[in-house]
């Protein structure tokens, strides 16, 4: 018998346009498997202008950018709160009441600026429901607390390594998506 795929994936990343590459891929191949959030960067003039939050097959919404007006902010960045709130937060609740496979593109500090997200994400983590996260390479509290958390895969996403990325990804994917077939 084959043991069971461990409940979460985590994706460590420093290259946004790699990560939003892998992301693509996976929600493409896998997404009747998947509910959540993806996070995308919003570029212009050769610039990063901030970010969208996009709920999987639903509502896309600003939720940081250097020409948004906001008490919040994360470096060069206002941030949107409810934007977060209001898209990725029901996408996760839906995908946990669904039994899907729950995606966060990505949980970072700027998510984590929000008490109400943050607070039911470390929920869900803990809930049992399998998990894929991404998350920036760099961010010591997240890499240091999902490298601890037992059951769990963590991989490292890099131009070099895209290929093993790709296949520990996708492996992971597929088995529980066997697990997800076998229960319907």
């Amino acid at each position: 018998m084959t043991a069971p795929p461990a409940s979460r994936l985590f994706i460590a990343f420093s290259d946004c346009a790699l990560k939003e590459r892998l992301s693509a891929r996976l929600c493409s191949s896998y997404g009747r498997w998947l509910g959540g959030f993806r996070t995308l960067e919003l570029r212009s003039g050769g610039k990063r202008g901030g970010f969208e939050v996009e709920a999987l097959g639903g509502a896309r919404a600003l939720f940081a950018s250097r020409e948004l007006v906001s008490p919040v902010s994360f470096n060069k960045y206002a941030l949107d709160l409810g934007a977060l709130e209001r898209t990725a937060l029901p996408a996760l609740e839906a995908a946990a009441s669904s039994g899907k496979v729950l995606y966060f593109d990505e949980l970072g500090p700027m998510a984590m600026k929000s008490e109400r997200f943050s607070a039911r994400c470390v929920e869900l983590l803990f809930s049992g429901a399998p998990c894929l996260v991404f998350f920036r390479r760099g961010a010591a509290v997240f890499e240091k607390a999902f490298r601890r958390m037992d059951g769990s895969l963590n991989v490292e996403l890099s131009e070099a390594g895209w290929a093993e990325a790709v296949r520990d990804s996708e492996a992971w994917l597929d088995a529980r998506a066997a697990m997800m077939r076998n229960e319907e």
